[in-house]
């Protein structure tokens, strides 16, 4: 039973992977309006964890919406959704999974900031693993390279996820996993209300299997199972831990949307690979009880 435990943080790690990593492949198998997809994900992540409480958890859910900080995280989490389906747009899934992954690096730079420390050597050369891997899908930087702004859009979800995430720790200290992300999934619903009528409701009936599935098993299920890790290890920590998602995307975007990525695609998500192994390897989890 202990031994049980001490890999149950891993497991929540494995699993967030493989349930956030289904978003990208999703989301552009939609093909529908970014910020419109965010809202119905939403709304869709507000009512499953709701029901999903009532026979699993059991917690009772109260709204923080007087908090300014956890309200701050809501709508930057509602920003790095709405910019990495964008790079989705713009680019691949392959594309946008992987130069969302410097969010590790920035983590850990964040971190370091805030708490006035010097990060761990090892943390420091896994993010430069995973900036590298982004470097090698557009080598040059080139602005009429066709991926471009999927690139750029992917980037910057990286750091909102990483300000969210660094946030969401310290709330953390004070709200349970569930509590905490469900306000942040209620709050990012309300802020897209007036993108509720981008798309028409044909379009919506027609993709509605991807829109169901990003709700229940991205919005749900993948991003609490995170925030549930972040009671184990740091957000730097999970950062890195999780970086394994831009190649589980890359595989589920191949089999669900026949994407081929080239040569470099696959440098850069062995470059991931790598830093997520040395991860594995230097991160201890604290004892939560």
């Amino acid at each position: 039973m202990t031994r049980y435990r001490s890999f149950l943080p891993y497991i929540l790690v494995l699993l967030a992977t493989l349930f956030i990593s289904l978003s990208g492949p999703l989301g552009r198998y939609a093909d529908l309006d970014p910020p419109f997809v965010i809202f119905i994900r939403s709304c869709i992540g507000v009512i499953s964890l709701y029901v999903l409480n009532l026979f699993i958890g059991k917690e009772k859910i109260v709204l923080h919406l007087q908090d300014k900080s956890l309200v701050l995280t809501g709508i930057i989490m509602t920003i790095h959704w709405v910019l990495f389906f964008y790079s989705l747009k713009y680019g691949t899934v392959a594309v946008a999974a992987v130069s969302v992954f410097t969010y590790p690096l920035q983590t850990l730079f964040i971190e370091s900031f805030v708490r006035k420390k010097i990060p761990n050597k090892t943390y420091i050369f896994s993010g430069l693993l995973v900036v590298l891997g982004v470097w090698l899908l557009n080598p040059q930087f080139d602005v009429d390279y066709q991926y471009f702004w999927g690139i750029v859009f992917g980037l910057m979800a990286g750091t909102f996820l990483a300000i969210r995430n660094v946030l969401s720790k310290n709330i953390l200290e004070r709200y349970t996993p569930l509590n905490t992300y469900f306000n942040q999934v209620l709050i990012a619903s309300f802020l897209l209300i007036p993108f509720a009528w981008r798309e028409t409701f044909e379009a919506m009936i027609d993709q509605w299997i991807p829109l169901l599935l990003l709700g229940l098993l991205t919005t749900s299920l993948g991003h609490m199972l995170m925030m549930k890790s972040l009671q184990h290890f740091s957000a730097g920590e999970v950062g890195l831990l999780v970086s394994g998602q831009p190649v589980s995307a890359i595989i589920f975007g191949y089999f669900l949307l026949g994407e081929v990525p080239g040569n470099m695609v696959y440098a850069g998500a062995t470059c991931i690979l790598l830093a997520v192994i040395l991860s594995f390897l230097k991160i201890t989890p604290k004892n939560t009880g």
